[in-house]
């Protein structure tokens, strides 16, 4: 069966693995094209701002400093632009196609006059500020701005008092129709003082515009060129026609939610296919199954297939079909475990119910010295370790040990059918509680085999003697012990704490546990005789005679047992005892 708990896990993780990546790639794929769609579309509204912040992409694999890659700037030329990549000093750490002119260095007035103007040695400029690595970087990409030059020069040799004098107007209104372009003068206080140029289709803005234009100038049919009076604080503008103007459309967007729902409804047809394929390829096995069940609830254990379902499994050859393969160890196990129901029926109705009951017993309370010695057996045969001759002796003290006390449980089996009846009188003792349980916490705590746990005993700071029937008490405190370490897993922390209640009159014996805990179900039944509780997770065997016989024993000495749990909380079992005085002997 692990090789069928295997084959399914692998099956179905990749089957699930290989679905999975298949909508990552196609949903990156998606991404993928969205990005470049919306790279493309903000392109044909700010070019210069798109192309800065595409080279700044074009970066080696390091994330504490940047460094470009190899033919980062070979198109420079052709675009007719430059790039300078500058540090948190102000120092140029990369450049492409920059003229001679261009400084290396700049100091913080220096880029707080470029921020201001967007503009140096006549280069019209674009920014972008890298902030991925350790320290920012300051792309500069600069390029020729022919309006800015020739108001720059219209303004510089024909500007007067903020104006251009009328015996100069016929020679600007000239350069302006080379250009088709129109110009406006406006004084400091923002009013209208000259304007003259090709008449042109000027869009009427507001004042959000003036962003909306430094965002995305190519939205506009005109491109405007301000150029500052520094004497006059006039302001010169100039507008030119926009030849790369675009219109604002939502087909990108349209377009990206159409993929987006497409690849949806892809992955949605993928899934049900999917589905249908799983429901009829492991469907069609799940209902032999469900059919062998049945039979098998009619007690017929002979025909585990019938002739039909047979013809559908297995080829002329006997070998199981390619889409019955994954289950050929249900199969397999399906045979097996028909033979065992029939043989156990048979078994069952040959064999006595008291016969049955004292094997199940040997079974349950040999249980934990076999354990013992199988774990000791296991790690010398391993030869994974290199045991001290002390070492040595311990385990064969300790396997010594165990092989006596099975022999004194198989003596004493006799007596658990005595115990159920109660039917003759036991012999009691009067001993010392705190040295008992002190001897039966050591015995768990020098088993190798039982590491993983914490046991830790709490005696009662002072003297404490019952009438005790010694070899009953140390099984009822064996069972409850071992009860809690084999239903809990490894580090689980187990306490064994008395104490004394004279109100009541009673000795409290606690078992408390931080492990698994069980549910009410487990707790109400816990001490019925062969049962197991509800944790179908847990592969403990054993009769489940043994919370039984625990019970059994308390009340053979007049107490009781009580059990509080709580899931994924732990456990309190408490064995109440009353303290008799002066009683050498107690009858059942």
């Amino acid at each position: 069966m692990n090789r069928l708990r295997r084959r399914l896990f692998l099956h179905f993780s990749l089957q699930f693995i290989s679905l999975a990546v298949a909508i990552i790639i196609l949903f990156l794929f998606i991404l993928l094209i969205a990005v470049l769609w919306i790279t493309k579309d903000e392109s044909k509204y700010n070019y210069y701002q798109t192309k800065v912040e595409s080279i700044s992409m074009n970066t080696g694999n390091s994330l504490k400093e940047i460094s470009m890659v190899d033919g980062w700037d070979k198109d420079f030329a052709r675009d007719g632009i430059w790039v300078q990549i500058i540090n948190h000093n102000g120092e140029v750490i990369e450049s492409g196609n920059v003229p001679d002119t261009i400084p290396n260095q700049y100091s913080e007035h220096d880029l707080h006059k470029m921020q201001e103007t967007n503009e140096l040695q006549g280069y019209s400029l674009t920014f972008f500020l890298e902030t991925l690595y350790d320290e920012p970087y300051l792309f500069v990409l600069g390029y020729e701005d022919e309006a800015r030059k020739l108001l720059q020069q219209i303004a510089a040799e024909f500007g007067k008092d903020g104006m251009v004098p009328k015996a100069h107007l016929k020679q600007v209104e000239d350069r302006l129709l080379s250009i088709d372009g129109y110009l406006k003068i406006y004084d400091a206080n923002e009013n209208l003082v000259q304007s003259f140029g090709s008449a042109l289709d000027i869009d009427e803005e507001l004042p959000l515009d003036i962003f909306v234009r430094k965002m995305a100038p190519d939205i506009y049919s005109t491109k405007t060129t301000i150029v500052k009076d520094p004497q006059t604080q006039a302001l010169w503008v100039l507008y030119t026609p926009n030849e790369n103007k675009q219109e604002i459309k939502l087909d990108s967007m349209k377009d990206i939610i159409i993929a987006f729902a497409a690849s949806g409804v892809i992955v949605l047809v993928i899934t049900i296919i999917i589905s249908f394929w799983n429901g009829f390829r492991y469907g069609n096995p799940l209902f032999i199954f469900t059919s062998w069940l049945s039979r098998m609830g009619t007690g017929n254990y002979n025909e585990v297939l019938t002739e039909k379902e047979k013809k559908l499994i297995f080829r002329k050859n006997g070998k199981v079909r390619l889409k019955y393969r994954l289950y050929a160890e249900v199969f397999q196990a399906f045979y097996a475990m028909a033979e065992k129901l029939a043989a156990s029926t048979k078994e069952r109705e040959q064999l006595e119910k008291t016969r049955e009951e004292w094997m199940t017993g040997i079974s349950h309370d040999l249980r934990t010295p076999l354990t013992t010695m199988q774990g000791y057996g296991s790690l010398l045969e391993s030869g994974q370790y290199d045991w001290s001759k002390q070492e040595l002796e311990d385990i064969g003290r300790t396997i010594g040990e165990k092989s006596a006390y099975m022999l004194t449980l198989i003596e004493d089996f006799s007596l658990s059918f005595r115990l159920k009846n109660n039917a003759s009188l036991v012999d009691f003792q009067l001993i010392e509680v705190n040295q008992l349980l002190l001897s039966i916490v050591s015995k768990f705590n020098e088993d190798r085999t039982l590491a993983g746990y914490q046991l830790s005993f709490s005696p009662l700071n002072h003297r404490v003697s019952l009438q005790i029937a010694k070899r009953w008490f140390e099984r009822m405190m064996d069972n409850l012990i071992y009860n809690a370490i084999i239903h809990n897993p490894s580090g689980t922390a187990i306490k064994i704490i008395m104490e004394e209640d004279r109100i009541s009159g009673l000795l409290k014996i606690m078992i408390k546990d931080n492990g698994i805990g069980m549910d009410e179900e487990t707790r109400k039944y816990l001490f019925n005789r062969y049962y197991r509780g509800t944790n179908t997770d847990e592969r403990v065997e054993g009769s489940g005679l043994g919370m039984s016989i625990a019970m059994q024993i308390a009340e053979l000495h007049k107490g009781e047992i009580i059990v509080d749990s709580e899931i994924n909380k732990g456990t309190q079992v408490t064995v109440s005892l009353p303290l008799h005085k002066n009683t050498k002997q107690l009858e059942t």
